[in-house]
């Protein structure tokens, strides 16, 4: 989700079912003459997300990433403006968010901006760290930050290695945390976020998650050899799926990106990520502070959001990390009963399209490296 360090701009200025959000329930008892619920749980379609409950979110999520770069306290305006749009003009009811964003700076700018909408959102968020007590510190944090007492969902980030899976799995492991939090009603469900396939296929085995987060995206799809394992996987065990990096076309070099400095600590980010930083190192987008090139045709960055969600398996979609494109990508799917479908002439346009350039798969399967970078 853009580089989830630094990497992320605010480039808009204007102004059981028990765990279903309040406001769909209530909307499954209303008319639909009732246009005063924010956001509007029609504005999308739904589909079913955490099978255990039966628990559904719309198919379009908020890229709080890109509230990284705003820093300043003083810049938290900006910040509530931009979940207002989102919320309100956009009609967006899923948020999702981590620590690892501008290094606690992206939670503590959503945190006060979607107060006013909580109870009609669904709301998730990640821990880098992969130790019981590490993960439980962090938990804490998030939720003070956010400013609430539960989350809708919290996922374990960035799964690439055996050690990450082997230690979260573990006596000491991270998934204590999330069971205990999860007893204690501060979490409703467990989910992952991934970039190696190997390990997202273990992590949804274990039959001890919810969700998986992964790249469903064309360009790694095709030439990366990325994803249908995951789906299938998926599918065989009712696990809900968000596409990750569905809008981007490919890696930056050090040539065509910017890189990213590593300070000598961070406050929310354990020091075996810094290290991987500094051995992978991320570079980004001068445009827009994604650490991959994201599609900037408007017309071809909604065929690849469209044909991550055409995907059989795939629950919802996170754009790009940078509020200059997600306008674009709504209106594409706002107000429609289903997600428009692709025709056979589009996605051979598409094969045309990206076979021609000299691309990199932001993930593949072939080296170590094809599965670092981001967070």
């Amino acid at each position: 989700i853009g580089s989830a360090i630094f990497a992320s701009i605010l480039l808009f200025l204007s102004p059981s079912t028990t765990h279903q959000l309040p406001l769909l329930k209530m909307m499954a008892q209303q008319t639909t003459t009732d246009n005063n619920l924010i956001p509007d749980p029609s504005a999308y379609p739904h589909r079913l997300f955490i099978k255990r409950t039966n628990t559904t979110i719309p198919i379009l999520g908020f890229p709080s990433v890109a509230l990284a770069r705003l820093s300043d306290p003083t810049q938290q305006p900006l910040a509530n403006r931009a979940v207002h749009h989102a919320v309100e003009d956009l009609q967006i009811g899923y948020f999702d968010v981590a620590p690892e964003y501008g290094d606690g700076v992206a939670q503590e700018r959503l945190g006060p901006a979607l107060k006013p909408y909580r109870d009609n959102v669904f709301l998730a968020a990640k821990t880098m760290f992969r130790t019981e007590e590490g993960s439980q510190q962090d938990l804490e944090n998030t939720l003070r930050a956010l400013q609430t007492d539960h989350l809708d969902l919290y996922q374990f980030h960035s799964i690439s290695t055996q050690d990450d899976v082997n230690e979260i799995l573990g006596p000491k492991g991270a998934m204590k945390t999330f069971q205990k939090a999860k007893a204690e009603g501060k979490i409703h469900a467990i989910g992952f976020s991934a970039h190696s396939e190997p390990m997202a296929i273990q992590m949804i085995q274990s039959g001890l998650v919810d969700t998986c987060m992964f790249p469903i995206n064309f360009v790694s799809y095709h030439y990366g050899g990325v994803g249908q394992g995951v789906l299938d996987a998926a599918i065989a065990h009712g696990v809900g799926v968000i596409a990750l990096k569905s809008g981007a076309r490919g890696r930056l070099t050090t040539q065509s990106g910017d890189a990213v400095h590593v300070p000598q600590q961070f406050h929310h980010i354990p020091e075996w990520k810094r290290q991987e930083m500094i051995h992978y190192p991320v570079v980004t987008s001068p445009k827009y502070y994604t650490w991959y090139e994201p599609e900037d045709d408007p017309v071809e960055l909604n065929k690849l959001v469209l044909w991550a969600l055409n995907q059989k398996g795939v629950t919802a979609v996170l754009p790009p990390g940078t509020m200059d494109l997600l306008d674009g990508i709504s209106d594409v799917v706002r107000g429609k009963s289903e997600v428009p479908v692709l025709s056979e002439e589009d996605v051979e346009g598409m094969m045309r399209r990206y076979e021609g350039m000299d691309i990199v798969p932001i993930f593949h399967n072939r080296t170590v490296s094809g599965t670092k970078v981001s967070t």
